[in-house]
């Protein structure tokens, strides 16, 4: 069911208890109005009666018939006279008004006072005088009719009026959260036209902000790589190609968490305050709930992304600081797999090329331990000793294919050209029992 019939299902089922509510009041009002009436009526009636018995209770039978034709009828009143052997001889005429019709039983039932009936003996019969509410009760039966009626009008009415208000209110937001999707399905070139209101407008710049600036950093990242690939096909360039992939890597992460990072918290603070306006409807507080929702999974999404660019923490904390984070985050990915990290000795600077390439050494290594390998555990070993940095990732999985120095092993190969590239050598290679083994020894600048 969508938000906009919950809504208005919402809005029929209050109507329809405040006319409940109404209908129960009525029946109150009705009931206490129609005792007191009837008891007026009776009391009447009886006076009347009983001062006409005590004058001539003692005359003869039609000359009592009489007077009470001539009477009438008495309102609220039914009038009876019986014989010594109980028949009947005379009752006073129906009511004209609304002949013919009778409110339902089980209304009559809530309505109806408790019976009230005086009898009179005469010398030859009784005369008897009983209320009769059926006309103020077929009254009382109208009016809830009546208002029934002014309810079923109202509830049409009404969801006629919110439905129409809630759609228009609600549309901008619908396709907010279509964008939303679209841009979570990779269809980064998305933007939202422009909306009234003040919410809507700004939530929808922002977003068209951040799609700009996915798609560009996006852009700029296929570009990257697709760089790489050529440049890689000359090993004089590799190098150079391997510095230029980086500072762009270094420089989407950066975009990606400050520009990328506040445009996305910008729409889910949108959002949230959205969620907590006094006068906003539960539609608009759903509608509001998704956007917050579906950024906060793009916020993880970007922060998930960063790391396999460049880690911010490289630049800030230094190398060993970013693999022990590295490390804790492998092991909360595959709880499965041991991940052992030791660090001994090191300078107390590396330079940045030598800091990237074990950097990227590691995470190369390490992943394909864990993707490819089905490793139990992983070992990280790095330490200075003699001039040198000695690096050794060992792992108990699978080993190495017989044909990982052939063309298409490109992970493993760029291990060997990085250490190369430093003047250092890399041994890749499988370890007894099994699993496999990489070492890497640069030398350390003076």
């Amino acid at each position: 069911m969508s938000l906009r019939a919950q809504f208005n299902l919402l809005i029929a089922v209050l109507i329809s208890v405040f006319v409940g509510v109404l209908f129960t009041q009525q029946i109150r009002d009705t009931r206490d109005s129609v005792r007191e009436e009837i008891e007026a009526g009776n009391l009447v009636a009886t006076r009347l009666l009983s001062s006409f018995v005590q004058t001539y209770g003692d005359t003869s039978r039609p000359a009592m018939v009489g007077y009470l034709s001539h009477l009438g009828r008495v309102r609220s009143t039914v009038i009876r006279l019986y014989d010594q052997e109980g028949a009947l001889v005379y009752t006073s005429p129906l009511s004209p008004y609304k002949a013919g019709r009778e409110a339902p039983a089980w209304y009559a039932a809530l309505i109806a006072p408790a019976p009230m009936k005086q009898r009179f003996d005469t010398f030859d019969g009784v005369l008897e005088v009983a209320a009769d509410p059926s006309r103020a009760i077929l009254d009382g039966w109208d009016e809830a009719l009546r208002l029934v009626g002014i309810g079923a009008i109202a509830i049409l009415i009404g969801n006629v009026l919110v439905f129409a208000l809630v759609r228009r209110a609600t549309k901008p937001f619908a396709r907010i959260a279509r964008g939303l999707d679209q841009l979570q399905q990779g269809n980064y070139h998305t933007r939202l036209p422009a909306f009234r209101g003040a919410e809507a407008s700004a939530i929808g710049q922002a977003f068209n902000r951040m799609a700009q600036t996915i798609e560009d950093n996006l852009n700029a990242r296929h570009e990257a790589a697709e760089a790489r690939l050529r440049l890689e096909q000359n090993r004089e360039l590799t190098e150079t190609v391997r510095a230029r992939i980086e500072d762009e890597r270094r420089e989407i992460a950066r975009e990606l968490h400050d520009e990328t990072g506040q445009s996305v918290t910008a729409i889910k603070s949108l959002a949230l305050a959205l969620m907590q306006r006094p006068h906003s409807d539960d539609t608009t507080r759903g509608t509001a709930q998704l956007i917050a929702d579906t950024a906060g999974r793009l916020y993880a999404a970007m922060h998930e992304m960063i790391p396999r660019l460049r880690p911010l923490t490289l630049d800030s904390l230094g190398l060993a600081d970013t693999l022990r984070e590295q490390v804790a985050e492998w092991r909360h990915l595959h709880p499965h797999v041991d991940v052992a990290l030791t660090i001994g000795d090191m300078p107390a600077s590396l330079g940045d090329t030598a800091t990237v390439t074990i950097y990227r050494v590691v995470q190369e290594a390490v992943t394909n331990a864990l993707r490819h390998a089905d490793a139990g555990r992983v070992e990280i070993d790095l330490h200075a000793e003699a001039q040198a940095l000695h690096l050794r990732i060992a792992d108990d999985g699978r080993g190495l294919p017989e044909n990982w120095r052939q063309p298409g092993h490109y992970g493993l190969r760029g291990i060997a050209e990085r250490a190369r590239a430093l003047g250092g050598e890399a041994r890749i290679g499988n370890r007894e029992p099994h699993g496999a083994e990489i070492r890497l020894e640069i030398p350390l600048q003076s």
